[in-house]
């Protein structure tokens, strides 16, 4: 994380490199309690190594990023030979992809076990251990949320790794593996400092308010199809309100600049909207850096690595989610007053050899040919680029979302009331640029009189407007049960309206079942873990 300096960066993950064990291995990589844990210097070091599997190539720098949160109805995969792998529902239980998540996710949750165990030992001060505390305990409790959300049932292990024979670890049921992660999560966030307490880039560490809105994330899952815990829908409601009522954070008038800023290692100290992010660094020139695939593998393409930046663009935006956003006029002069699609989806594409951007008119049929646009390569000022990756920040919690998460949540508890309406049009306000100084006709953009179903789907249309490409679509369809109708009725869609180049993007819905539900336990922990089940339908 660049929020620690690069020597203790570099000794955290020294200490704590990825070995080629599965979770039930002995980590041979960590120094011996004996000699290590006693500095405040030294438990960072080990924090930094908890900290560290979100920016690895298996989570949020390239696993989560591309191949494991699509395809869906807002981004399908490129390239027209795809036929295997996650992003096509078309894969077993030897898939590397997801046999890597499962694996960092349980190194990360040993990496807090064996600080949390030796935390006590350190002669640094009381508030710096629990500070240090609070964030190995709400990571844990992230990375059970994410083997829930993923996988259901699940082994739970609270101490870290002694021997190698530690191998038959059975599952425990969902609802336990989410409680673990609640209960981690809850008792961090009386240790954790606020975003302002942390001061500068507080988003790249965990706060007060950053466990509260995961904590609502996470009960809002636990009261839809996972454990279908309506009682949940009040926690979620209370944890997004304290968020709200904290008044840390608000809007960023401009939502391009939200994007923006994690191109140019911004941090918006204003608004705070942004409220965690996977911070990576470096170029191509840096040896320390932790770079990632941001704006790289999910953007818009190009071949100059100089300008605007390599872009491999593995994803097109879908015409579902560029016709979600309000649209006026055709042809030339076609455009949208909701400023999101423009900056979510590129409007443009890039001649490489003048370094100029190639506008695209308005169609029927172009809507299909467009990418990804929140993450800009030529944004970057962090030079030189690299052909291969990038070191744009990556969010994985934004006010905007706790904005939506609370409206769903108060929906669900108390009906579409006005503070049901107040934070999901809050939302649509920033989008039609009325939260801008000077903005005039201030409720253009507002919602009002739905019924509750009509009211529902704004919910969940504006959840995919607002947070297109951030990571939470599948997941969002899944804790919603409409995953399986949502693609098929897509790939019907697609079947019968996209141009004959794009038909083959209906794979998405023709192959999605139910058993996609959850990942199949991987092979490699089935063959080492006899007192593991595997998922149904695997």
């Amino acid at each position: 994380m660049k929020f620690i300096s690069k020597n203790i960066a570099f000794l955290g993950l020294l200490f704590f490199s990825a070995c080629n064990e599965k979770l039930e291995t002995k980590p041979s990589d960590f120094l011996s309690p004996v000699n290590y844990y006693e500095t405040e210097a030294q438990l960072n070091a080990a924090l930094n190594g908890v900290y560290d599997p979100l920016g690895q190539e298996a989570m949020y720098a390239n696993g989560l990023l591309t191949y494991l949160s699509y395809g869906n109805d807002e981004a399908i995969w490129r390239a027209t030979g795809q036929t295997t792998g996650p992003m096509v529902y078309n894969y077993d239980p030897s898939e590397a992809n997801i046999d890597n998540l499962w694996t960092a996710l349980y190194y990360g949750i040993n990496r807090a076990n064996v600080l949390l165990e030796n935390i006590d030992k350190s002669i640094a001060g009381t508030k710096a251990k629990e500070i240090i505390k609070g964030q190995a305990l709400f990571l844990r409790g992230y990375y059970y949320f994410m083997l829930a959300d993923n996988w259901g049932a699940v082994p739970i292990k609270l101490s870290s790794t002694q021997s190698a024979n530690e191998v038959d670890i059975p599952s425990s049921p969902a609802v336990e593996v989410f409680s673990q992660a609640v209960k981690d999560m809850e008792a961090a966030e009386a240790l954790l400092p606020t975003a302002l307490e942390w001061g500068d880039n507080s988003a790249g560490r965990i706060s007060k308010n950053t466990a509260r809105g995961i904590l609502a994330r996470t009960y809002l899952t636990m009261a839809g199809e996972h454990l279908k815990d309506v009682s949940k829908y009040q926690d979620a409601l209370k944890w997004s309100k304290m968020v709200i009522d904290s008044k840390e954070s608000a809007l960023n008038p401009d939502y391009a600049q939200v994007f923006i800023n994690h191109c140019q290692d911004k941090y918006d100290n204003i608004y705070r909207e942004s409220m965690w992010e996977v911070e990576f660094y470096g170029t191509k020139s840096d040896i320390y850096g932790e770079v990632g695939y941001n704006g790289n593998r999910n953007g818009i393409p190009s071949n100059n690595i100089d300008f605007p930046g390599y872009g491999y663009a593995f994803l097109y935006a879908t015409a579902k989610l560029f016709n979600k956003y309000e649209s006026r006029g055709s042809g030339a002069t076609e455009f949208s007053p909701d400023e999101r699609r423009d900056w979510a989806i590129a409007p443009y594409t890039w001649n490489d050899n003048t370094k100029t951007k190639v506008m695209m008119t308005y169609s029927a049929n172009s809507a299909y040919n467009r990418y990804p646009g929140k993450w800009r390569r030529d944004l970057e000022t962090n030079l030189p680029r690299t052909k291969n990756s990038s070191g744009i920040n990556f969010p994985l919690l934004r006010y905007a979302d706790v904005l939506l998460m609370f409206a769903e949540a108060e929906f669900r508890v108390n009906g579409a009331t006005a503070l049901a309406y107040n934070a999901l049009n809050q939302v649509r306000r920033r989008a039609y640029g009325k939260l801008k100084p000077g903005a005039t006709n201030l409720s253009e953009a507002d919602l009002s009189g739905l019924s509750e179903d009509a009211f529902f789907k704004a919910v969940v249309d504006e959840r995919m407007r607002e947070l297109a490409f951030e990571c939470l679509r599948t997941h969002d369809l899944k804790r919603w049960g409409i995953l399986v109708s949502t693609l098929k009725d897509f790939a019907a869609d697609i079947r019968q309206n996209a141009p004959a180049n794009r038909k083959f993007s209906s794979i998405v819905g023709d192959n999605v079942q139910p058993r996609h539900f959850y990942y199949p336990i991987p092979s490699r922990e089935m063959s080492l873990n006899k007192a593991i089940a595997q998922n149904s339908n695997w």
